[in-house]
């Protein structure tokens, strides 16, 4: 396998397709998603920094209604040559210099060119690609296994994850629904747009699956750290146990010199909150010449704290278990092949399918879909005006803001509350976010047909 250096002598992911079972993305010709876009040492360095700060941290932005946007027909020219920002990209670096330790979620909006066609809503419903491993948890009869399960679900997301380009943020209302598989919906909202957080449920013959997703950064010159906050909780049906999940880090690394990649690493904890059991894993940080990427380690652990399994693995393709005493090897969770040829932006099947409305529950759809949004459409069709269609639905964002405080309106979501209350265990304490629960009206108010036209609006327009 091949291992590269970056220009400053950094590690750098191994090359190749799927190389230790990572996205294909990399691998696709002519790919420019930033995770792949190289910056040299040149005669201009100040200009490579900006253009790789600028897309760097566009990418981690995490409002698109503030009035500093790249929205509209000038950043419109920007899908054909990334050069003619390079004067507002040298500006932006001098913003961002002042802020080293900083929270980076709120700063710029950014061109389509440095996107993915799916929303933030719909990357929260990947996790959902391995729903088969809590089907196969709730139906466990040995209580450390069954937390075992829980754990590969909660691990098989991050195989999505070095895929880099910026998912569309959602617009306050905008909602996602998944068609599971036994027929029923997973339903996401966006229910908060300062600060940018969703909400997600869904309730199948064996699980209920609930989660407050929002995330924080740190930006530290030539990486970005995120920092996921939030609560998950999901419920086995057949033995009525509750779990959490306690997810790791990623880091952003070569915002300004090199090629820009993705790390996660750091503890992981998948609790049992009804009987105390415990997995504690450990997401080993990419050392030199890619040495320790990927690897996951850890134990399952009693009730009383003493080791039953142990559970090894890569986060990007397999997790297997064994017995502490000793014993074969269990798979528990293996990647799912990757489509052929390699999608343009390194999706699965599952993500590709996922903007089809083969996908959507087979009653109808909410107008507020994130399917339907325009800009999503012209991106994933390859049209050249995606990005003035997100800039129009960016001010009429606005338009509603301000509408709303003219009238002393108040906005509130449509199929998600505040919970009152809400239980947060000791690791939960900090996420720094209310906490949202599904408030059951989605199932008394299902949509019926396919809309054509996107309206997550307050004060619809014609």
């Amino acid at each position: 396998m091949e291992t590269l250096v970056d220009d400053v002598g950094g590690a750098l992911p191994p090359k190749g397709p799927n190389a230790a079972g990572a996205s294909e993305a990399s691998a696709v010709p002519g790919h420019r998603s930033w995770i792949s876009r190289s910056w040299t040492w040149g005669s201009d360095l100040v200009n490579a920094a900006a253009g790789a700060v600028g897309d760097g941290l566009n990418y981690l932005a995490g409002y698109d209604d503030l009035e500093v946007t790249e929205g509209g027909e000038g950043a419109h020219a920007g899908e054909h040559t990334e050069g003619e920002a390079v004067d507002e990209r040298k500006a932006m670096w001098a913003q961002l210099k002042e802020m080293m330790g900083s929270d980076v979620m709120s700063v710029f909006s950014l061109p389509t060119f440095l996107m993915e066609p799916v929303s933030t809503l719909q990357k929260m419903a990947e996790i959902m690609q391995y729903q088969r491993l809590l089907d196969d948890a709730n139906e466990e009869e040995d209580p450390e296994v069954r937390l075992a399960k829980v754990t590969a679900f909660a691990v098989a997301v991050y195989s999505t994850m070095e895929r880099a380009k910026k998912p569309f943020n959602p617009i306050l209302g905008e909602t996602f629904e998944l068609k599971m598989d036994d027929g029923s919906t997973y339903l996401a909202e966006q229910v908060s747009h300062h600060p940018p957080i969703g909400a997600g449920h869904v309730k199948t013959k064996n699980f209920t699956y609930d989660i407050t997703s929002a995330v924080t950064t740190k930006f530290m010159g030539n990486w970005v750290d995120v920092f996921p906050v939030g609560r998950t909780r999901i419920t086995l049906h057949k033995t009525g146990e509750i779990f959490n999940i306690v997810p790791p880090n990623s880091r952003v690394n070569n915002l300004i010199i090199g090629r820009i990649w993705i790390d996660t690493f750091g503890p992981m904890k998948v609790m049992n909150l009804t009987s105390g059991a415990i997995a504690e894993l450990d997401f080993k940080a990419c050392g030199m010449m890619s040495l320790g990427r990927y690897v996951v380690s850890g134990e399952i652990k009693r009730p009383d704290g003493t080791p039953a399994l142990n559970v090894s693995g890569h986060w990007n393709r397999d997790l297997s278990y064994s017995i502490v005493d000793g014993g074969a090897s269990v798979k528990l969770w293996e990647v799912d092949p990757w489509p052929k040829p390699a999608n343009k932006y390194g999706f699965t099947t599952y993500t590709i399918g996922m903007n089809e409305m083969s996908s959507a529950p087979d009653y109808g759809l909410l107008a507020s879909d994130s399917r339907l949004r325009p800009d999503r459409v012209a991106l994933d069709k390859g049209e050249t005006n995606a990005t003035s269609l997100k800039h129009q639905l960016e001010e009429q964002q606005r338009a509603e803001r301000r509408e709303r405080k003219e009238k002393d309106d108040v906005w509130a979501p449509r199929w998600f509350k505040k919970a009152e209350d809400a239980e947060l265990h000791e690791l939960e304490e900090a996420v720094g976010t209310d906490v949202w629960e599904y408030n059951g009206e989605y199932d008394a108010n299902k949509p019926v047909g396919a809309p054509k036209k996107f309206s997550p609006w307050q004060y619809p327009k014609d």
